[in-house]
C-alpha cells in the first residue's frame, strides 16, 4: 500500500508542476527586422528564394498566421531550410513550422498571433496578392 501511496504523491507533484508551467508569462514578442542579419549578398540570394517561394507556394490563412504548401519540384527541402534559417534570423519574433513528407509538397507554417500575421504580411508583400 505505501508503495502505491508513493505513486499517488508522485503524480500529483507532476501535475502540479505541469499546471504551474502552462501559467509561465511567455516573453513578449518585438516585431521588428533585424537588418543586419544577412550581408547584401545573402539578402540578394534570399529575395531570389522568396519571390520563387511564394510563386510556387498555395497560401492559406489562418488566424494567427499562414500555411504555405510549396511544390518541391520547383523549391527543395534545401532551399525550404535555407530560406528559413536566414528568415528566422531576420525576424526572430515569428515561429516557423516546417513539414517535410517522404512524398508531395512541403508545408511552411508561419505563425505567432494576430500581430504576427499582420508582421509576416508586411514583410512578404502579401497585402498586394
Amino acid at each position: 500500500m505505501t508503495f502505491l501511496k508513493l505513486i499517488a504523491l508522485s503524480s500529483l507533484a507532476l501535475v502540479g508542476v505541469a499546471a504551474h508551467a502552462s501559467q509561465v508569462e511567455k516573453p513578449r514578442r518585438t516585431l521588428a527586422c533585424n537588418l543586419h542579419a544577412l550581408t547584401k549578398e545573402q539578402r540578394a540570394r534570399h529575395e531570389e528564394v522568396t519571390k520563387r517561394l511564394l510563386q510556387y507556394a498555395r497560401r492559406t490563412d489562418l488566424s494567427d498566421g499562414y500555411l504555405f504548401t510549396i511544390d518541391r519540384g520547383h523549391v527543395s527541402v534545401a532551399e525550404l531550410a535555407e530560406w528559413v534559417a536566414d528568415e528566422s534570423r531576420c525576424c526572430p519574433a515569428v515561429d516557423f513550422h516546417v513539414e517535410l513528407p517522404a512524398f508531395g509538397p512541403l508545408s511552411l507554417r508561419l505563425d505567432g498571433g494576430a500581430d504576427v500575421k499582420q508582421f509576416i504580411a508586411a514583410e512578404l508583400g502579401l497585402e498586394r496578392r
